[in-house]
């Protein structure tokens, strides 16, 4: 089978239309169009249904492309195996990280990587909960809290980052900073909407959690840092996420003593045994430096 024409059917099956294929490619369509007819030729069935509204599998189509993921996937590695074999360092390391990490971290994760593996490039995907991309092609994940099935994924904690309650200055001037949990139902507060978490609770320090009611919910903590930085309300965030932003140093925390909890941040990898060797010593460098980070 030719691994182009089974490429350039998954391409159009992710975008739907062969349109949208040839959109994300940068191609015409009329080349799709051949490349999609000469692979139905080579199988001998139809693959896909055209309509006005895009396009579907036929039952011949999903099998081929459920069998053909993991057959380009074979590919891919048998190709950086006999590059790496031959002392090329280069190949593609393909990290999958949750939207909003901290972008002074994530700068400096971003440039280990490079500064350890400078002929590899860096593809990086943005999710909102990563861990729901386990079945997905990957070398690296960036995720919070708990490892995945230890069996089958080997996962490291990466570095712990403190939870708080923060507010700017100008806020607490004009509402007054909060004395205690109950008196957070009288302030306006932000939701940070993290994987796995509610946020419309919040956690205390003893155990448990308080109740609140955020006027502004979001999965982005940087819309919600710049908006408690400008006195939007009170946000419950790591510190480092607000020193990231212009006009953090206007911010205090406030009961430091009651409410918050710790950020953990881990990186998970395919078991070394479902992995090959360039794969395992790829990653073996990796977290050796990664490992040298500051944890908090």
């Amino acid at each position: 089978m030719d691994t182009e024409k089974l490429k350039i059917l998954l391409q159009i099956v992710e975008s739907g239309s062969i349109q949208g294929a040839a959109r994300s490619l940068g191609v015409n369509r009329s080349l799709l169009r051949r490349s999609l007819d000469g692979l139905e030729l080579e199988i001998g069935a139809p693959l896909v249904h055209r309509d006005a509204t895009g396009v579907r599998l036929t039952a011949a189509g999903a099998l081929v492309v459920e069998q053909g993921r993991p057959l380009l996937e074979a590919t891919r590695q048998l190709v950086e195996s006999a590059r790496a074999s031959a002392g090329e360092a280069v190949g593609t390391l393909r990290v999958i990280e949750p939207v909003g990490l901290p972008l002074a971290m994530h700068a400096q994760l971003i440039l280990t990587a490079h500064l350890v593996l400078p002929g590899q490039r860096l593809e990086l995907r943005h999710v909102e909960n990563p861990m729901a991309h386990l079945h997905e092609p990957f070398e690296l994940m960036l995720h919070e809290g708990p490892p995945p099935d230890r069996n089958a994924w080997f996962s490291r904690v990466l570095m712990r980052v403190p939870l708080r309650l923060i507010a700017s200055r100008a806020y607490i001037e004009r509402r007054g900073a909060p004395q205690n949990v109950t008196e957070l139902a009288k302030h306006d507060v932000l939701g940070w909407k993290r994987p796995g978490h509610r946020a419309e609770e919040w956690p205390l320090l003893a155990g448990g959690t308080v109740p609140v009611t955020p006027w502004l919910s979001s999965a982005d903590p940087h819309l919600l840092a710049a908006v408690a930085i400008r006195g939007g309300g009170i946000l419950l965030a790591p510190r480092i996420l607000v020193e990231d932003e212009p006009g953090a140093e206007q911010c205090e925390t406030v009961l430091k003593d009651d409410v918050g909890a710790d950020l953990v941040f881990r990186v998970t990898t395919p078991f070394p045994a479902r992995a090959d060797s360039r794969t395992r010593d790829t990653l073996e460098l990796v977290l050796e430096h990664l490992e040298g980070l500051p944890k908090n």
